[in-house]
């Protein structure tokens, strides 16, 4: 009953935020869409580390309608992550009770996909949780089928975005060149200035579940020399079907990155 009652009140401010300015809208959103462990924090940290974007990571806010903004809003406040004056509303999505229902007007927003080669990822969330009271992924096939059905929803999400209002890029690419990175994602995307590889890790960031609790608060940069590879793979022991969907959707997912896009403009409303 408690809960109900908060949840009903987190929508009734959501309803009242989302109706307090014109910038509540999807069309002046920034999403990166993701899954754990693929460098999305410390890309999350350069993004919102400009003045223009409002937002400091995960807000595990399921957008369904115009009111889903006004409860981004309200968790950005509660985090410290708001900016009152910034232009666009960020979030970053890595579970699919986040975006599964989504309004028509969620496409409307900008989109930066991210993904991670399945071995390296998979054996990073095992070793995350591991030992953690709350283990949902105690085992490296549980973290493969989350794995497996995020990147099936990212499938589902990258063609509904016009082209010239997403982007996409591999972990290997964000950390192994993050300059070369952040400024194809400021080119297709409009960022003017462009992107700058530094930011301030916000708090909330850190806990919570905002975003990495590990290592993202350690650095001001994204470090290229993080991207160190590993073979992880021998470890994972993972039924075979599984293993070979996890590698055929990140295949196809990096193939339609490739593919790319035209234009755009991220401009002020």
């Amino acid at each position: 009953m408690l809960q109900t009652m908060r949840n009903s009140g987190k929508r009734a401010a959501g309803w009242l935020i989302s109706r307090s300015a014109p910038r509540y809208r999807y069309d002046n959103c920034l999403f990166v869409l993701a899954h754990m462990r693929c460098g999305s924090t410390a890309l999350s940290n350069v993004l919102c580390s400009r003045a223009e974007i409002s937002g400091y990571g995960e807000a595990h806010v399921a957008y369904r309608d115009r009111e889903s903004l006004g409860q981004l809003a309200l968790n950005q406040l509660r985090r410290g992550g708001w900016k009152p004056g910034a232009a666009f509303q960020f979030d970053k999505i890595l579970h699919s009770r986040h975006d599964l229902a989504v309004p028509r007007e969620f496409f409307d927003a900008r989109a930066i996909f991210v993904i991670r080669r399945p071995d390296e990822a998979i054996a990073s969330i095992v070793r995350l949780f591991a030992g953690r009271e709350r283990n949902e992924y105690a085992s490296a096939e549980q973290a493969a089928a989350y794995y497996v059905e995020r990147l099936a929803r990212l499938e589902a999400l990258w063609p509904r975005f016009p082209a010239h209002r997403r982007i996409g890029a591999t972990h290997r690419e964000l950390v192994g060149d993050p300059d070369g990175t952040l400024a194809r994602i400021s080119v297709r995307l409009g960022f003017d200035p462009p992107l700058a590889n530094r930011y301030v890790s916000p708090p909330a960031s850190r806990r919570g579940g905002g975003g990495d609790p590990a290592v993202s608060g350690q650095h001001t940069r994204i470090e290229p020399h993080l991207a160190v590879p590993g073979d992880p793979t021998a470890s994972l022991r993972l039924p075979p079907a599984l293993a070979r969907e996890a590698q055929v959707r990140f295949d196809r997912l990096e193939e339609w990155f490739a593919q790319g896009g035209n234009g755009g403009n991220l401009t002020t409303p």
